[in-house]
């Protein structure tokens, strides 16, 4: 039997957001452990809360609210699986 590796969320979030936005720059960080002790954390949860800055193309002329609803709708999946807040800073070059 082999062993599987399981990717992690913040892999699959860099992966995604890299192959729709292809972004300038790109920079994604785990933020979970600022939240422990939160209502509905518990020491399993484990990727939780992230912080991500972007710059892409594709946001040039979007509103902020247009920019986080592309993010949101390319990451639907990761929050039906257990990604509870993402924080962004998302601009144009």
């Amino acid at each position: 039997m082999e062993s599987e590796i399981k990717e992690s969320r913040l892999s699959r979030m860099e992966k995604v957001l890299k192959e729709k936005f292809s972004p300038k720059e790109i920079k994604l960080t785990d933020v979970s452990l600022e939240h422990a002790g939160h209502p509905g954390m518990t020491k399993d949860s484990k990727e939780t809360h992230f912080r991500l800055q972007m710059v892409s193309s594709v946001f040039l002329g979007k509103s902020t609210v247009e920019n986080h609803r592309l993010v949101y709708a390319e990451l639907g999946a990761e929050f039906k699986k257990g990604l509870h807040a993402l924080e962004m800073d998302l601009s144009s070059p």
